[in-house]
């Protein structure tokens, strides 16, 4: 048998338990709940409250900045409010996916060492 036959078999082989194995990978939601459930729990739900609040004040700065009729110099105030909340959030939400990447990653390791301990 050929070396490239036997080389693209075993990358086919590879390729289809790669795909079985992503098959059964949990959803966005399901991540979302574990990360609660973690070792960093709490304070995934102080940053949950945190982001409704910061929330609530990015629809405020907003109303203030584009609808509300005031001087320049405060309607910059809100500008600047607005910016610098939407940065807040965008902060908050990476800490959060970065937290259930964490878990996700320390899921799979634990799986690994279980697979390996059993052999």
């Amino acid at each position: 048998m050929n070396i490239d036959k036997k080389i693209k078999e075993q990358l086919t082989t590879e390729a289809e338990q790669v795909d079985k194995i992503l098959l059964h990978q949990e959803g966005i939601f399901s991540m979302l709940f574990n990360a609660y459930k973690g070792s960093l729990g709490r304070w995934m739900i102080i940053v949950s409250v945190v982001a409704v609040l910061v929330s609530l004040l990015i629809i405020w700065a907003g109303y203030q900045f584009f609808f509300v009729d005031l001087a320049i110099k405060e309607q910059l105030h809100w500008a600047v409010v607005l910016i610098i909340s939407l940065i807040m959030q965008v902060a908050l939400k990476m800490w959060a996916f970065m937290e259930m990447n964490r878990n996700s990653m320390l899921r799979e390791l634990k799986r690994i060492e279980v697979a390996i301990n059993q052999k």
